[in-house]
């Protein structure tokens, strides 16, 4: 998005602006730009935690995965630029914010964590002991895709991990209350399908802050455009 100096009251303030001192116009200039894109992502962050779609389990997350860059300290206004948004490469879900902004295919998901796998509750982080990682689910091979659940349930115990069908379910109970007859109490976590691809709806948050940013910079502009005024017309 760009400044756009268009309206009558901007141009009378540049024009007061460029009869002072030959950095009063560049200070104004960088300053509503630097001011304009920390805005924008406060905004962008309050529109973020704001949307009901979203269901945000870390407080800071927005916070930690946006970012405002300042222009850099010159006179040449042609030179300067501010931005704010996302942050690439810091985790997986924080660069698959985008596509939440534009919409498109998320990273393949072979396994989706159910309530379960998150105590109970989908606002709730993954438990550690629930970490794929920590499981090491292997497709195809082991007890993890058995279609004998008895078996495989008898084989991995409690505690252990079995992935029958489309579930991957942790065994919380096995009891032998006779010769013939066997009780096992499993918990379903994750639901599984092979290279499975998750559709992410469009849902703007990074664009309607920016707009938001940019129909106020008149405004921070002539708050700036003051400041030099009241320095060297005293």
């Amino acid at each position: 998005m760009e400044f756009n100096i268009n309206t009558h009251e901007v141009v009378e303030i540049t024009n007061k602006l460029e009869k002072l001192h030959k950095s009063a116009m560049p200070i104004a200039v960088r300053e509503t730009l630097n001011e304009a894109a920390v805005m924008g992502r406060l905004e962008m962050i309050k529109q973020f935690k704001e949307k009901d779609e979203f269901t945000i389990r870390k407080p800071n997350f927005i916070n930690v995965h946006s970012k405002f860059n300042k222009s850099k300290n010159t006179f040449d206004i042609n030179q300067m630029q501010s931005e704010f948004g996302l942050i690439k490469g810091k985790s997986n879900a924080g660069d698959e914010l985008e596509k939440v902004e534009f919409g498109g295919i998320a990273q393949k998901r072979d396994f989706i964590p159910m309530d379960e796998a998150r105590g109970g509750t989908k606002k709730r982080l993954i438990l550690k002991k629930h970490y794929l990682q920590n499981i090491k689910p292997k497709k195809g091979k082991s007890i993890y895709k058995s279609q004998q659940l008895i078996r495989a349930a008898i084989k991995t115990g409690k505690g252990g991990y079995v992935l029958y069908g489309h579930v991957l379910s942790e065994i919380k109970k096995i009891e032998k209350p006779s010769r013939n007859k066997i009780f096992i109490k499993y918990s379903p976590i994750y639901h599984f399908k092979d290279n499975r691809s998750v559709k992410v709806q469009k849902n703007a948050f990074i664009e309607p802050a920016g707009q938001i940013a940019l129909d106020k910079i008149p405004q921070i502009f002539k708050e700036k455009a003051q400041k030099r005024f009241d320095k060297y017309l005293k």
